[in-house]
């Protein structure tokens, strides 16, 4: 899990950059602070990562300190993915005279629910994060279901 950075400009929200490593976003304060248009840096570290990233962010904000900037520092943990009810699953069945067979068999069509997930990926309706997680978790089952088909 990588740190989410957002070094806010005294330009406006449009100069706003989003960052997603302390290095380069080390190297982007020293470029906005030289020019004199840095307003306030926000750190968000996702939980998971703590014990790995905290003495980055340690030295991080050390700089930040050091150079007088205003900032902020965020713990966040990813929502857990759970799995869909049975309403859910039951829309995202395919339409026509295979549904009913599907359900009883238990089965789900993948490639509908994968079309499904990219197309709330691309309304922006969730994270890329979210869509990475839920798309893993699609093509775990489907492999799963796969590697059961071929030993049974």
């Amino acid at each position: 899990m990588k740190p989410n950075i957002s070094i806010y400009s005294k330009a406006g929200p449009e100069e706003t950059k989003k960052l997603d490593g302390f290095v380069e976003a080390a190297f982007w304060i020293g470029v906005d602070h030289a020019e004199g248009d840095l307003d306030t840096v926000k750190v968000r570290l996702p939980t998971e990562s703590y014990d790995t990233d905290v003495a980055a962010m340690l030295e991080f904000t050390s700089l930040l300190v050091k150079r007088q900037v205003n900032f902020s520092v965020e713990f966040f943990t990813e929502p857990t993915l759970t799995p869909a009810p049975v309403e859910e699953q039951l829309e995202s069945l395919s339409e026509g005279p295979h549904a009913l067979q599907q359900l009883e068999k238990g089965e789900l069509d993948f490639e509908t629910e994968l079309a499904k997930i990219k197309e709330e990926y691309d309304k922006g309706l969730v994270s890329k994060k979210q869509f990475e997680s839920k798309k893993g978790a699609l093509l775990k089952r489907w492999k799963e279901k796969v590697e059961g088909k071929l030993v049974g």
